[in-house]
Protein backbone atom coordinates (compact mmCIF):
# COMPACT_ATOMS: atom_id res chain seq x y z
CA UNK A 1 0.00 0.00 0.00
CA UNK A 2 1.06 2.92 -0.87
CA UNK A 3 1.45 6.16 1.80
CA UNK A 4 -1.80 7.93 0.14
CA UNK A 5 -4.10 4.80 0.23
CA UNK A 6 -3.04 4.25 4.31
CA UNK A 7 -4.07 8.39 4.98
CA UNK A 8 -7.05 7.48 2.86
CA UNK A 9 -7.53 4.55 4.87
CA UNK A 10 -6.72 6.54 7.95
CA UNK A 11 -9.44 9.08 6.84
CA UNK A 12 -11.91 7.05 6.62
CA UNK A 13 -11.46 5.65 9.98
CA UNK A 14 -11.27 8.94 11.61
CA UNK A 15 -14.60 10.23 9.72
CA UNK A 16 -16.48 6.79 11.29
CA UNK A 17 -15.60 7.44 14.65
CA UNK A 18 -16.24 11.04 14.68
CA UNK A 19 -19.32 10.05 13.06
CA UNK A 20 -20.06 7.99 15.79
CA UNK A 21 -20.61 4.95 13.14
CA UNK A 22 -19.01 2.04 15.05
CA UNK A 23 -21.16 -0.98 13.47
CA UNK A 24 -20.06 0.44 10.01
CA UNK A 25 -16.46 0.67 11.44
CA UNK A 26 -16.72 -2.89 13.05
CA UNK A 27 -17.77 -4.54 9.93
CA UNK A 28 -15.09 -2.61 8.38
CA UNK A 29 -12.48 -4.41 10.73
CA UNK A 30 -14.50 -7.56 10.69
CA UNK A 31 -14.78 -7.04 14.03
CA UNK A 32 -10.96 -7.36 15.08
CA UNK A 33 -9.81 -7.02 18.11
CA UNK A 34 -12.80 -4.10 18.76
CA UNK A 35 -16.27 -4.48 19.24
CA UNK A 36 -18.94 -1.59 18.39
CA UNK A 37 -19.62 -1.58 22.00
CA UNK A 38 -15.69 -1.32 23.05
CA UNK A 39 -15.05 1.37 20.25
CA UNK A 40 -18.22 3.31 21.62
CA UNK A 41 -17.63 3.13 25.21
CA UNK A 42 -13.98 4.43 24.59
CA UNK A 43 -15.09 7.36 22.45
CA UNK A 44 -17.50 8.47 25.22
CA UNK A 45 -14.61 8.32 27.68
CA UNK A 46 -12.72 11.31 25.67
CA UNK A 47 -15.46 13.25 27.37
CA UNK A 48 -16.52 15.64 23.84
CA UNK A 49 -17.52 15.04 20.75
CA UNK A 50 -14.37 13.73 18.26
CA UNK A 51 -13.90 16.38 15.48
CA UNK A 52 -11.82 15.49 11.98
CA UNK A 53 -8.29 16.46 12.79
CA UNK A 54 -7.02 19.62 10.25
CA UNK A 55 -5.70 18.79 7.01
CA UNK A 56 -2.62 19.30 7.85
CA UNK A 57 -2.04 16.72 10.46
CA UNK A 58 -2.15 13.75 7.64
CA UNK A 59 0.62 14.95 6.55
CA UNK A 60 2.54 14.14 9.99
CA UNK A 61 0.75 10.66 10.16
CA UNK A 62 2.71 8.02 12.05
CA UNK A 63 3.46 5.08 9.53
CA UNK A 64 5.32 2.18 11.05
CA UNK A 65 6.20 -0.66 9.07
CA UNK A 66 5.08 -3.89 11.02
CA UNK A 67 8.33 -6.04 11.64
CA UNK A 68 7.98 -9.50 10.08
CA UNK A 69 5.01 -9.08 8.51
CA UNK A 70 5.73 -7.65 4.81
CA UNK A 71 2.76 -4.74 3.29
CA UNK A 72 1.58 -4.31 6.75
CA UNK A 73 1.89 -1.12 9.03
CA UNK A 74 1.00 0.61 12.19
CA UNK A 75 -0.85 3.85 12.08
CA UNK A 76 -1.09 6.12 15.00
CA UNK A 77 -3.40 8.93 15.42
CA UNK A 78 -4.47 11.61 17.55
CA UNK A 79 -7.84 11.76 18.42
CA UNK A 80 -9.61 15.67 18.18
CA UNK A 81 -12.66 17.63 20.11
CA UNK A 82 -13.52 21.22 19.44
CA UNK A 83 -10.73 22.37 21.58
CA UNK A 84 -7.85 20.69 19.69
CA UNK A 85 -5.43 17.47 20.07
CA UNK A 86 -6.47 15.30 22.91
CA UNK A 87 -3.70 12.68 24.55
CA UNK A 88 -6.42 9.78 23.17
CA UNK A 89 -5.29 8.35 19.78
CA UNK A 90 -6.32 5.43 17.72
CA UNK A 91 -4.48 2.77 16.63
CA UNK A 92 -4.87 0.84 13.55
CA UNK A 93 -3.16 -1.88 11.57
CA UNK A 94 -3.67 -2.07 8.34
CA UNK A 95 -2.55 -4.53 5.27
CA UNK A 96 -4.04 -5.30 2.06
CA UNK A 97 -5.57 -8.63 0.97
CA UNK A 98 -5.83 -9.27 -2.88
CA UNK A 99 -5.79 -5.44 -3.51
CA UNK A 100 -8.00 -4.32 -0.97
CA UNK A 101 -7.36 -2.72 2.45
CA UNK A 102 -7.60 -4.83 5.81
CA UNK A 103 -8.40 -3.06 8.56
CA UNK A 104 -7.56 -3.79 12.08
CA UNK A 105 -8.75 -0.85 15.11
CA UNK A 106 -6.12 -2.47 17.51
CA UNK A 107 -7.25 0.22 20.27
CA UNK A 108 -8.80 3.63 20.93
CA UNK A 109 -6.00 4.90 24.21
CA UNK A 110 -7.92 7.17 26.29
CA UNK A 111 -5.63 9.29 28.57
Amino acid sequence: MSPNDLVLVAKHVMKLLVERRFEELEAATGGTRLSTDDMEAAVDDVGAALVMPPESVWRDLRITPVRNWPGAFNLRMDLWTARGRTTNSVELTVHSSNGKPVIEVDDIIVA
